[in-house]
């Protein structure tokens, strides 16, 4: 399976330039394996971005992508699964937490923020689960997350701008995710 996501996300990247939205429908027994690979090789190919975590805590996560050898220099973290359990938050320069009323307004500005303290031109912005989001907030919220997203990757003229949003495979076909999925370039589904 690593070499299949390798291959699709090569492709995906030879193909766009500047400005590529992406989503990739995954099943859930492969979920975070899916997200390691793909930052992996996203990092090794020169890009840095905003890893947007809504699974996993950040403490897990980079302590996990660490042990993979995953540059954490290249990577700034919003913890948004530390406030959706309550879990004390870890404080770390690399790292900003969302407060626990998870307010998309504050999501959209700590993303907005973060990007000009990326140093590369080749950036990216990996949302680790969009169905996650929906437990906790209104569709209209996610629709509105999802189209800020989106302009703010299609405006960037002088960087290479990846933006990648994670579905569960089994709820793909919801109308939310195929509403979002008219707006992205490309639909990947992976298999088991």
């Amino acid at each position: 399976m690593t070499g299949e996501i390798i291959k699709i996300l090569g492709k995906s990247l030879e193909r766009e330039k500047k400005g590529i939205v992406i989503m990739m429908e995954l099943p859930t027994e492969s979920y975070f394996h899916v997200n390691l690979t793909s930052i992996k090789y996203l990092t090794s190919k020169g890009f840095e971005g905003i890893y947007i975590s809504f699974q996993r805590p950040f403490k897990n996560v980079s302590s996990l992508f660490s042990r993979q050898g995953i540059d954490m220099n290249k990577i700034l973290f919003i913890d948004v699964a530390s406030a959706l359990s309550g879990e004390r938050e870890e404080e770390n320069p690399r790292c900003i937490h969302i407060s626990q009323t998870i307010d998309i307004d504050e999501l959209v500005r700590a993303i907005y923020t973060s990007l000009p303290r990326l140093k590369s031109r080749k950036r990216f912005i990996f949302i680790d689960s969009l169905t996650t989001i929906t437990l906790y907030k209104p569709l209209s919220e996610i629709m509105r997350f999802s189209e800020f997203l989106i302009r703010t990757v299609k405006k960037s003229e002088k960087e290479n701008t990846i933006l990648i949003f994670n579905v569960v495979k089994d709820l793909a076909q919801k109308k939310f995710i195929r509403d979002i999925a008219l707006r992205v370039d490309e639909v990947i589904s992976v298999a088991k």
